[in-house]
């Protein structure tokens, strides 16, 4: 049986208790909770979609109260306007940033104000393209952490707690299985865990490896219980 890939249809949570370290994400985690005593003023975490980068970027901002913006809002929003906020900030998509020459003096300002910014993005910034070589220079000096593919305990542990959260009993054995067939990402996860929820009150059943085949079977043929 192949990989399924779902649609998200649960709003996710992001609560800082919620948020389950391993070594995909360690490295990442420990840097960004040392703030405001980081080395460099600016920090930026990286990865596929999926890998965790919005739930850490919500404890971030309760640690450091920053403003919030897409790489796209950043290039719309006035230079000037940017450099009267007194906050830290937190750009997410950052790759998508295309006003090189106001990221350079956002950059600057970061610096020179002893502020903060986290770049969320999917590539380091020491890969991303502009034709400012004073740039350049200052990408390539931003400390940048990859959050990796979670691995097979991690997605155990976060759909056991989903499965708990929704005060239900479900056996390691039914999970383990359950992640031999599923993309291996935090979506699919809370995904698979509200549909199985829903098969089991139809069906008034307990979730099992059977409930939990004939889902993968019915999803397979493309019925996703909405």
């Amino acid at each position: 049986m192949k990989q399924l890939i779902l649609p998200l249809d649960l709003p996710p949570t992001f609560d800082g208790r919620d948020f389950i370290v391993s070594g995909s994400n360690e490295e990442a985690y420990l840097w960004l909770i040392r703030w405001p005593n980081w080395p460099h003023r600016i920090l930026s975490i990286y990865g596929d979609e999926g890998c965790g980068k919005t739930h850490l970027s919500h404890i971030w901002q309760c640690y450091s109260d920053s403003r919030h913006l897409t790489g796209a809002e950043f290039n719309e929003c006035p230079l000037e306007t940017l450099l009267e906020e007194t906050r830290p900030f937190l750009i997410e998509d950052a790759h998508l940033i295309q006003k090189d020459e106001k990221f350079f003096h956002l950059y600057n300002h970061i610096i020179q104000s002893k502020s903060g910014l986290l770049l969320l993005s999917k590539t380091a910034p020491a890969h991303w393209d502009t034709s400012l070589p004073d740039l350049r220079s200052r990408l390539n000096s931003i400390p940048a952490f990859k959050i990796h593919a979670p691995d097979e305990e991690l997605l155990s542990q976060v759909i056991k707690k989903q499965f708990s959260d929704l005060q239900l009993n479900v056996d390691d054995g039914v999970v383990a299985y359950l992640l031999k067939y599923v993309e291996r990402s935090f979506e699919s996860a809370r995904a698979w865990v509200d549909i199985l929820n829903r098969r089991a009150l139809t069906r008034q059943r307990n979730i099992t490896i059977s409930l939990v085949r004939d889902c993968l079977q019915s999803q397979d043929l493309g019925d996703n219980y909405q």
